[in-house]
């Protein structure tokens, strides 16, 4: 008996971290002029940084429609958001495809709650344990982290397009 071959495409996952917030927005800009219907796109932010970046005085934590509103002007309507309370990072909002994994409840509390949620998501999601640490540590300092989901040469297409429009 022949077997047929296996299709062994794997999605691969892709960080990158921004300092300033229009940082983030240049290459959402830039990403939103890409075929984003091949890709999965998250966003992982402080809430305190945003509205620091945006020199907004509300920063309370249940205050985020400006934070959802302004991704909503750069990537659309339909994009999922969703916030949660990391022990670690404090207030932080999620956008984009993984909005309903960290927001996932376990016993009454969001998996991202739990204090290393954030951790077992990335390390569930294929990052590497130094990558985890790596861009949680970023995040717990005022980095935005965005969050590509594709095929290898999805990936590595869009990281030669945001690497030409860093700062």
């Amino acid at each position: 008996m022949i077997l047929g071959k296996y299709n062994t495409k794997q999605k691969q996952i892709h960080f990158r971290a921004y300092q300033e917030l229009s940082q983030l927005e240049n290459a959402l800009k830039h990403l939103k002029e890409e075929n984003t219907a091949l890709f999965q796109l998250s966003i992982l932010g402080k809430v305190a940084q945003f509205y620091k970046d945006k020199d907004t005085s509300s920063s309370s934590f249940n205050d985020t429609c400006l934070i959802k509103k302004y991704l909503q002007n750069l990537l659309g309507e339909t994009l999922r958001f969703g916030t949660f309370n990391n022990p670690e990072s404090g207030p932080v909002f999620i956008a984009g495809t993984l909005v309903t994994t960290f927001l996932h409840k376990i016993n009454g509390k969001s998996l991202a709650t739990l204090s290393s949620g954030s951790y077992g998501i990335f390390r569930g999601i294929g990052v590497s344990e130094l990558q985890a640490t790596t861009y949680l540590k970023l995040l717990n300092t005022g980095s935005y982290l965005l969050i590509l989901r594709g095929y290898e040469f999805e990936i590595e297409a869009l990281d030669t397009l945001l690497s030409t429009t860093d700062f």
